[in-house]
């Protein structure tokens, strides 16, 4: 049975991955177009590529015919497919790269210095050490209360991350690690070994100055 323009309205939108075809070009069309002539348009759309993996053999003029009866659909459409096609093949940004605990320490002393509460930062990095993703996990106390490493570590699970390093910054300018600081650490090392994705360092700076546990073979 063909799905009604109505039962894919009322699909939840975060599914869209197991919409099928039809549904997917049924979405696009919605409210493009009245719905008697959006039943014609998909008719004719299926008859000129009957699988969508005919769509990369279409010569230029013949993707500007798809639509033909529609020409600022059927720019839509292309642009949709573009951009599609650029969001698979763009490659990971690059935001940095790690050398040793000192280069990233001193950066981040640069960084953190106007924070006036702690602020938990993730870095994720690649297999060559480039950080490929970063974001603040949170901002308050560090205490086992308030911080988890499974939201650090679905972080770095949903960017495929193969090490990882926090940072968080002591507005009093005192670096010395607390206990809190430990457990929380020794917790982040044991998950990482668990998880398979490994822990390079855990840096907590101040207004002049750093600390780094790797630096301090504690990590």
């Amino acid at each position: 049975m063909q799905t009604t323009q109505i039962e894919v309205a009322r699909k939840p939108f975060d599914e869209m991955a197991q919409y099928t075809n039809e549904e997917l070009l049924q979405v696009f069309l919605t409210d493009k177009l009245p719905i008697n002539e959006q039943r014609q348009v998909l008719a004719d759309f299926w008859k000129l590529i009957p699988d969508l993996s005919l769509f990369s053999l279409l010569y230029n003029p013949e993707k500007k015919q798809i639509f033909a009866d529609y020409p600022e659909l059927n720019r839509q459409f292309l642009a949709c497919v573009e951009l599609g096609r650029r969001i698979e093949l763009a490659p990971q940004k690059i935001i940095g790269e790690i050398f040793g605990s000192r280069q990233i320490g001193e950066r981040l002393i640069h960084m953190q210095r106007r924070y006036r509460q702690e602020r938990l930062t993730l870095l994720c990095l690649n297999t060559k050490n480039k950080i490929v993703f970063e974001k603040m996990i949170f901002k308050g106390s560090l205490n086992s209360a308030t911080v988890h490493p499974r939201e650090i570590f679905f972080e770095a699970l949903r960017v495929g991350a193969n090490k990882i390093m926090v940072t968080h910054n002591h507005p009093s300018g005192d670096v010395s690690p607390s206990q809190q600081d430990i457990q929380f650490t020794k917790r982040l090392k044991d998950c990482g070994i668990l998880m398979g994705i490994e822990v390079l360092d855990h840096i907590i700076t101040g207004s002049m100055t750093y600390y780094s546990f790797a630096e301090q073979h504690l990590i």
